[in-house]
């Protein structure tokens, strides 16, 4: 299965983003790769939430995109409006092929911070989901979670033991908060649940809303198989899942966690 992710520097012009965003997806159907995966929030970075509807007509684009271009899309994350309220959740959207939403993943665990010098509470304005982020694409279980999921090894833990064999996991991760885990925990969770792990990050920003960046694509054993630096651009890579099922069967860590669990 061939996959790309986009790692942009999404900023507060929602129709320069989408450009961007058209652009980098482009790169990527001209190598006939099976699913795109964009960041988290890479509609709209902004002082306001950019929150979309989501019958709006940039999701229905996206839709007409697939189904013209054949290829699956994650996308990313959006801001979505909630019904009867002034909240919204955090949500990835998964269209297939036939440009079809098959599946709505609601981040869980709201990024949260609260130091003298900077205090962040997603959770103040931003419903949090209840259900993992499991969808079945042309016969391979995928597994989604977003950004601030990642300090949650129980929620990867969980997708791992549903049968999950890759992982997307937009984010838009700062570096002043988070510039080790971003390196250090995405190939912990791809190596203790034998999966291969896509972090789609954002890059870009200043001061304390500088971006990490380096979006990698890690194999179930730890090994970067390709990644980005600081650049805007596309990383593609084509995943070899008999290998991944040969290798479970070879080390099988994960039945041990069902026997104990």
């Amino acid at each position: 299965m061939k996959i790309s992710l986009i790692q942009m520097d999404s900023r507060d012009n929602k129709q320069e983003n989408i450009e961007k965003a058209f652009g980098f997806m482009n790169e990527s159907v001209k190598q006939n790769v099976d699913i795109i995966c964009l960041s988290e929030k890479f509609l709209y970075w902004g002082k306001d939430r950019g929150a979309e509807d989501i019958n709006s007509s940039i999701i229905e684009n996206f839709k007409e995109y697939a189904k013209n271009n054949n290829v699956n899309i994650i996308l990313g994350s959006l801001a979505l409006k909630v019904e009867n309220t002034n909240n919204i959740t955090n949500t990835s959207l998964v269209i297939n092929r036939n440009g079809e939403i098959i599946h709505r993943y609601d981040k869980i665990y709201m990024y949260t911070v609260d130091r003298h010098d900077l205090k962040i509470n997603e959770g103040k304005d931003t419903i949090k989901g209840r259900e993992l982020g499991i969808v079945e694409i042309e016969g391979v279980k995928i597994g989604i979670g977003i950004c601030f999921d990642i300090r949650y090894p129980e929620y990867f833990k969980a997708l791992a033991l549903n049968g999950v064999e890759i992982i997307f996991l937009p984010a838009n991760f700062r570096k002043s908060t988070g510039e080790i885990a971003w390196e250090v925990l995405t190939k912990a969770r791809a190596i203790e649940n034998q999966v291969y792990f896509c972090a789609c990050d954002q890059t870009g920003g200043i001061a304390e809303k500088e971006r990490c960046g380096n979006t990698k694509i890690i194999s179930y054993n730890g090994t970067i198989i390709s990644q980005l630096d600081r650049e805007e651009g596309i990383v593609v890579a084509d995943l070899n899942i008999k290998q991944l099922r040969q290798f479970r069967k070879e080390f099988p860590i994960l039945k041990q966690v069902e026997k104990f669990l």
